[in-house]
């Protein structure tokens, strides 16, 4: 079996430390979403986010295949890691906002 030679990103998840690797192509359209989503947003909670994640890939990228939600979070979570995005706590909800 040939190995695939698409360019991989790795993401790391802040709680576990754990490292995984995802294609370059699926890391790049879902970071930019989440990135678009949360610009000019005091916060938003996941599904939120995610909703607005799906909306804006299924427009931009109408042939991905896979779970764009599992996607969202993980690389959510590596952009927490990188410290590009940060979460609070309000009313028993948590929220992801842009670190200024």
């Amino acid at each position: 079996m040939a190995k695939s030679t698409s360019k991989k990103t790795v993401i790391t998840n802040p709680g576990t430390k754990r490292q995984i690797k995802i294609d370059t192509t699926i890391y790049e359209p879902i970071k930019a979403a989440i990135l678009k989503s949360l610009k000019g947003s005091k916060g938003k909670i996941f599904t939120a986010l995610a909703d607005d994640v799906v909306i804006t890939i299924r427009k931009t990228v109408p042939q991905f295949k896979g779970s764009i939600p599992w996607y969202t979070i993980s690389v959510l979570r590596d952009l927490e890691t990188r410290g590009v995005v940060d979460n609070y706590i309000e009313k028993g909800k948590k929220f992801n906002k842009l670190k200024k």
